[in-house]
C-alpha cells in the first residue's frame, strides 16, 4: 500500500502536541532533579592537600612569576650578542637654505626644507667579558630564584601541614567534647536521682551543671577553631575560604622514619631548601664579582650606517659607511674598584650566613627529631592512661552512687579522662607536625613522604 505523506502543516502540529506532553514531564524530572542532596564530597587527603599547597598556593605562583622574570633578565642579557639597529628621520623647515660664500662666489649647500634619514647597526666587538659576565650572572640569578622559591613553598607546604593537622585535631577534640557531655549528663541524671531521694544535697547538681556548662562551653570554641582552620586551609591551596572542604575523620600514627638522625643531618647539609638558596645566591654574587672586574677592559664595536638627506644640491644625497671604534674610561676615580669590593663584601656575607645556617639546620633537626621522639613517647603514655582513667571514672561513679565518693571525685576522674584523651589527639598529631619539620629540614618532598599515610 502506498503510505500517505503529510503536509508540513500537519508535521508542524504533530511535533507541537508531542512538546506539550514532554514539555510538563522535562519540568518535573528537572525539579525532581534539583530537590536531590548532593552526593558525598570527596575526602581531601594529607598528601592531595600538600600537592594543592605546593602548586597553587601564594608561594607556589609567587615562585613561578619570579623565575619567568629572573629568564627575561637572562634574555635581556643575551641580546647583548645581536647587533642594535636603529631608525631616524628628520624634516627640517628653515626660513632660508644654507648658502656658502666662497669670496664671491655663493653656493646652497641644502634646500631650505628636507628630509634627512639614518639606519644604524652597532655590534659589539668585545668588552672584556661584560656580556659572558652578565649573562653569567642572569643565569645565577634564575637559579637563585627557583632555589628561593622552592624554600618558600616549602614553608608553605610545612604551614599546609600544620593547618590540616590543627583541622583534624579540632574533629577529634570535638568526639573528646561529645564524649564528655554524655558523661556529665549521665553523671547529673544520677546527681539528680539522688537528690530526688535525699540521700545528696543540691551541691552536687549545681557543681555537676556548672561543669557541662564549662565543657558546652569549649565544645562551641572547639567548633569555631576547627571552621577558621578550614577556611586557613582553603587559603594556603589557592581556593576561595568558605569553599566547601572534607577531610578525613582522623589519620593513624605516622609512619616511622626511613632513615636515622646521623643520615638526616647528612641529607639536610645537602638538601636543605634555605641552604641551597643560600647557594644558589652566593653563586651569582660570585658571578657578579667577575662581572664588575670585566669593567676595567675597554670596549671595541663596529657601527654600519645609511644614510639620505633631501639635497638636489648633493651629488650623493645616500651615503653608507662603516665605522670600527674602541672605548675605554681609562680613570674613573675608583669607582670601578669600589664597586668590586662591595661585590666582594656581598658574597663573604653570604658565606657567612651559609656557615651560621648548616649549624642552626643541624640544631634544628636535632631538636625537631627529639620532640618527635617525645610526642610519640607522650602519645603511648596517653593510650595507656585512657584505659586507667576510664576505669577509675567508672569506680568513682559507682562508689558515688553508693554514697562512698563526692561529685567533686567524680567530675574530677572525669576531666582526667578526657585530659588522656585530648593528650592522645594531641601527641599524635603533633608527631605528625614534628616528622614534617624533620623531613623538611632534611629537603624531603612532603607529599611524597606522606604519601602512605592511612586515614581513620
Amino acid at each position: 500500500m502506498a503510505t500517505a505523506q503529510r503536509s508540513p502543516a500537519t508535521t508542524t502540529r504533530f511535533r507541537a502536541s508531542l512538546f506539550v506532553l514532554a514539555a510538563p514531564m522535562l519540568i518535573l524530572a528537572i525539579a525532581a532533579a534539583a530537590q536531590q542532596p548532593p552526593g558525598p564530597a570527596t575526602v581531601l587527603s594529607l598528601p592531595e592537600a600538600l600537592t594543592s599547597i605546593a602548586a597553587h598556593s601564594e608561594a607556589a605562583v609567587a615562585a613561578g612569576l619570579d623565575v619567568d622574570a629572573a629568564r627575561e633578565v637572562t634574555r635581556r642579557a643575551q641580546s647583548a650578542y645581536v647587533p642594535s639597529v636603529s631608525l631616524s628621520g628628520s624634516y627640517m623647515a628653515r626660513d632660508n637654505p644654507v648658502v656658502g660664500v666662497l669670496e664671491n662666489l655663493a653656493v646652497a649647500e641644502t634646500e631650505r626644507d628636507f628630509f634627512a634619514g639614518e639606519l644604524d647597526a652597532t655590534y659589539l666587538l668585545w668588552d672584556g667579558g661584560r656580556r659572558s659576565s652578565g649573562v653569567e650572572v642572569a643565569r645565577r640569578g634564575e637559579d637563585a630564584a627557583a632555589r628561593g622559591g622552592s624554600a618558600e613553598v616549602q614553608a608553605a607546604v610545612l604551614d599546609g601541614l600544620a593547618t590540616y593537622l590543627q583541622v583534624l585535631a579540632a574533629k577529634a577534640q570535638r568526639v573528646v567534647m561529645e564524649q564528655r557531655i554524655k558523661s556529665l549528663r549521665d553523671h547529673l541524671r544520677v546527681a539528680q536521682d539522688l537528690y530526688d531521694h535525699g540521700v545528696v544535697a543540691r551541691n552536687d547538681l549545681l557543681e555537676t551543671e556548672v561543669r557541662l556548662r564549662l565543657v558546652e562551653d569549649q565544645a562551641t570554641q572547639v567548633d569555631n577553631g576547627e571552621a577558621v582552620a578550614v577556611q586557613a586551609l582553603n587559603r594556603l591551596m589557592g581556593r576561595a575560604p568558605s569553599e566547601p572542604l572534607a577531610l578525613p575523620a582522623g589519620l593513624a600514627p605516622p609512619p616511622p622514619l626511613a632513615v636515622a638522625i646521623g643520615e638526616l643531618k647528612q641529607r639536610a647539609l645537602a638538601a636543605n631548601p634555605q641552604l641551597r638558596a643560600l647557594r644558589a645566591r652566593l653563586a651569582a654574587q660570585e658571578a657578579g664579582v667577575a662581572a664588575r672586574k670585566a669593567e676595567d677592559y675597554p670596549t671595541t664595536f663596529a657601527e654600519a650606517t645609511h644614510t639620505y638627506q633631501q639635497n638636489r644640491f648633493l651629488l650623493y644625497p645616500n651615503a653608507n659607511y662603516l665605522l670600527l671604534g674602541a672605548s675605554w674610561q681609562a680613570f674613573d676615580g675608583g669607582a670601578r674598584k669600589s664597586a668590586v669590593r662591595e661585590a666582594e663584601f656581598a658574597a663573604a656575607k653570604t658565606r657567612t650566613q651559609i656557615e651560621d645556617l648548616q649549624r642552626s639546620v643541624e640544631v634544628h633537626l636535632d631538636e625537631a627529631y627529639r620532640d618527635l621522639e617525645q610526642a610519640r613517647r607522650e602519645a603511648a603514655t596517653a593510650q595507656t592512661n585512657i584505659g586507667a582513667a576510664d576505669e577509675n571514672l567508672r569506680i568513682e561513679e559507682d562508689q558515688y552512687k553508693a554514697g562512698l565518693a563526692r561529685t567533686t571525685d567524680v567530675l574530677d576522674a572525669e576531666s582526667v579522662l578526657a585530659e588522656s584523651r585530648f593528650a592522645l589527639v594531641n601527641q599524635n598529631y603533633n608527631a605528625y607536625l614534628k616528622e614534617g619539620i624533620v623531613l623538611s629540614t632534611a629537603g624531603e618532598d612532603l607529599p611524597t613522604a606522606f604519601a602512605a599515610v592511612k586515614e581513620q
